[in-house]
């Protein structure tokens, strides 16, 4: 009876999947957290020290010490949490060439004192670099944080979520 009650509020969070599906989901999630080593969870917080201190800086007026703070503590817990040859592979593709220009001028723009113009040029690199991730990312949202698929279901945070899944399609 206590299986088959956990078992209904895996179904609830997760929604309507078979049992094997739920099985698999727990097997997944249990396997990548323990699949992390050392500089992976150090890289994870420093991408969240970074993310903080880049929403701090906007939320001051876009001030330039804690924007420039949180682009050096993102880019190296990207550097830890992929490896520093994977980060730079990442952001030296070919077709990656606009986004990392835009990334990294942005970043050079924050630093001279420009923190407004390089914030919008960072974001538009961090736009098309990271873009392809964003459906990935807000499903797993809507799935394993309890209340944020209530929260991205209301009105302008759906009409933005319907825009980022809709690049989702495959090239013809």
């Amino acid at each position: 009876s206590s299986r088959f009650g956990s078992s209904c509020t895996v179904c609830v969070r997760v929604g309507i999947l078979g049992k094997a599906t739920q099985d698999w989901l727990r097997i997944e999630l249990v396997s990548t957290m323990i699949s992390l080593d050392d500089n992976k969870k150090i890289g994870i917080g420093l991408c969240g020290i970074g993310i903080a201190f880049t929403t701090l800086g906007v939320f001051l007026f876009f001030e330039r010490t804690f924007l420039a703070l949180g682009n050096v503590a993102f880019l190296f817990g990207l550097a830890l949490l992929l490896g520093p040859w994977k980060a730079f592979r990442f952001f030296f593709r070919k077709e990656k060439w606009r986004g990392s220009s835009a990334y990294f001028l942005g970043i050079g723009l924050i630093i001279f004192g420009w923190s407004m113009c390089g914030f919008f040029i960072e974001m538009y690199g961090v736009w098309k670099l990271f873009a392809a991730f964003l459906p990935n990312v807000l499903s797993s949202l809507k799935m394993w944080v309890p209340g944020a698929s209530i929260v991205l279901n209301t009105w302008p945070l759906s009409s933005l979520c319907n825009m980022i899944n809709d690049q989702r399609r495959l090239p013809v």
